[in-house]
């Protein structure tokens, strides 16, 4: 099953997207970076803050996408936010990924019946910023 998204917002500097989905999902598209407000050939954002429901008893986990995807070490389960607290810094792309796409990634567990999520990405560079 496909994930559904929403764009909330998109200007110079960030991007807020609503999505959700009902598991069994592997790697599929969260957010394409190419297709943002003022994105170059090579955008790049960071994850600054999450909010999520996921129901059932499983998990979903975030990857930047490359030759060899980067897996976001914070996976989200259950009912809460990630980014707010001041030892949540924003997760960065590392920066020897062979030809990252700035596109991000999502997989859920089988056992996640479904969930809803809003995230704010920072746009870090690869765009045109006024």
């Amino acid at each position: 099953m496909s994930i559904t998204t929403t764009t909330l917002a998109d200007d110079d500097f960030k991007v807020i997207i609503k999505a959700s989905g009902v598991g069994s999902e592997t790697k599929e598209l969260l957010l394409d970076a190419s297709k943002l407000s003022k994105a170059t050939s090579s955008p790049n954002v960071s994850l600054a803050h999450i909010y999520h429901e996921i129901l059932g008893t499983g998990k979903i986990t975030l990857f930047f996408d490359a030759v060899d995807d980067e897996e976001i070490t914070t996976t989200f389960s259950g009912r809460g936010n990630y980014g707010l607290k001041k030892s949540e810094p924003k997760i960065l792309q590392s920066t020897d990924l062979v030809n990252p796409t700035g596109d991000i990634l999502l997989s859920s567990e089988s056992t996640v019946t479904s969930y809803n999520i809003i995230v704010e990405f920072r746009k870090e560079k690869g765009f045109t910023n006024g």
